[in-house]
């Protein structure tokens, strides 16, 4: 059983306590289908914050990019002391992790200053000796704030290996 079944929980608590106030619910009409961009979809800037955070993990490595998109504390849920400091982040990644990840949905909570957005996302490490250890999939969610000055940073990051991998591993066994 992988370790990830004991943590999505809290990750999914968060997501479920996000959704209760969600813009849409008022009577303005069906919700755009999920991560369907443009001026109909509320949780478009959410989208588009992780897609900025995926780019720069891509371009500058992936401790640059959660230190750039990072609130001044955050969570991560695969660790074992899950508080983090901004300043901390850099430094948690090893040299040559690869990580990529595209958000599938997102939402955001009628006041405009709390969302989530949530997809899939692959890594792989690449040794100094030149090895490539690929890990399983993953299904994540991040936890997005909005700063003062209307930008988001993630307050809180986990996930899980992919169920859809797992069920296929299970048949392969």
């Amino acid at each position: 059983m992988s370790r990830w079944r004991f943590v999505i929980p809290l990750g999914l608590a968060a997501a479920c306590a996000l959704a209760v106030p969600l813009i849409g619910q008022g009577g303005a009409g069906p919700l755009p289908a999920p991560g369907v961009p443009g001026p109909g979809n509320p949780a478009q800037s959410i989208l588009d914050a992780d897609r900025a955070f995926a780019a720069k993990a891509r371009e500058a490595g992936v401790g640059a990019a959660f230190q750039a998109y990072a609130a001044e504390e955050v969570t991560l849920l695969n660790r074992a002391q899950p508080r983090v400091d901004r300043a901390a982040l850099a430094g948690l990644f090893p040299a040559g992790l690869e990580l990529e990840w595209a958000p599938e949905d997102a939402a955001i909570s009628s006041d405009g200053t709390l969302g989530y957005s949530w997809g899939k996302a692959r890594s792989r490490l690449r040794k100094p000796d030149g090895a490539v250890v690929e890990r399983p999939p993953v299904r994540y969610v991040t936890v997005w704030r909005r700063q003062k000055d209307g930008q988001w940073r993630f307050i809180l990051d986990g996930g899980t290996t992919d169920p859809e991998w797992e069920a296929g591993q299970e048949k392969a066994q």
